[in-house]
């Protein structure tokens, strides 16, 4: 394994609702807060930040960019240098991760489907297990993350000959949900087993309803973190007054899966091996 999910953040409009969303009903333990704006679960610079943006904007030629890079993935890679002289060798503009962002060294770009995306490099090579040490320590880690993409399989390339991410087959169950897995709709950059990694899907309008679902976790993309028990979160959630998707065992196989919005309205999965 080449690579690792190092870290999801998400932008929030108050950091105590997510403290007890993320800590207390999804179960990751107490937060840390890293500076008056941001909190993190997990280790370091590894697992989720959850940021109050700042309200500023700053111009580049005729675009105007706001705090939307609060929201990224970060990828851990073996070598940090090939990526960067990959983007280079293409033109594809990126800039160093500010100093304390993380623990070690860091890029951030835009995906071609302007996703933003931060490299950085692995201190230790990852393991070939389905669930990295630090996870198993915490007891919930990052399963993927979802983003959407109008063409698939640019958003793809771009993660396979610029970020050395592999392609893998998506494993759907036999009683699969009411989706496409053709690759040029839904393709997975896989680590390990279980579908586990980058998911990139084309945004479809009628996902919700063909599923029955109160959630559409193909528009906007989102975070998925596997818990030890699924059913205690969904319990903890609706006992919160939350609204849940229950997806079962629909789109992937041996994992359970349920869908939410925190109190920012981000989309979140949450699953389990079963």
């Amino acid at each position: 394994m080449s690579w690792a999910l190092h870290r999801i953040s998400l932008a929030s409009h108050d950091l105590e609702l997510a403290r007890i969303f993320f800590g207390d009903a999804l179960g990751f333990g107490k937060a840390r807060v890293i500076d008056e704006h941001t909190i993190a679960f997990g280790a370091g610079s590894r697992g989720l930040r959850v940021r109050k943006p700042a309200l500023e904007i700053n111009r580049h030629g005729s675009d105007i960019f706001g705090p939307s890079a609060v929201r990224h993935v970060a990828i851990e890679v073996v070598d940090l240098e090939a990526v960067v002289l990959r983007l280079d060798k293409r033109g594809w503009s990126h800039v160093e991760a500010p100093d304390g962002d993380f623990d070690v060294p860091a890029i951030y770009t835009l995906d071609p489907a302007g996703n933003v995306v931060a490299f950085c490099q692995a201190s230790s090579p990852p393991h070939e297990d389905d669930i990295q040490p630090w996870e198993k320590a915490w007891g919930w880690g990052l399963h993927h993350v979802n983003l959407p993409a109008g063409d698939v399989r640019e958003a793809v390339a771009f993660y396979v000959d610029v970020g050395g991410l592999a392609e893998g087959v998506w494993q759907a169950p036999a009683a699969r949900g009411n989706f496409s897995i053709d690759p040029s709709e839904l393709s997975v950059l896989s680590l390990g087993g279980f579908n586990r990694g980058l998911h990139i899907i084309r945004p479809d309008a009628g996902f919700a309803h063909r599923n029955n679902f109160a959630h559409n976790p193909s528009i906007g993309g989102h975070p998925a973190f596997f818990v030890q028990d699924v059913k205690a979160v969904k319990r903890r959630l609706e006992e919160m007054g939350t609204l849940v998707s229950d997806a079962g065992v629909y789109a992937m196989v041996g994992m359970h899966q349920i869908y939410t919005l925190d109190p920012s309205a981000n989309m979140i999965e949450v699953n389990q091996f079963v």
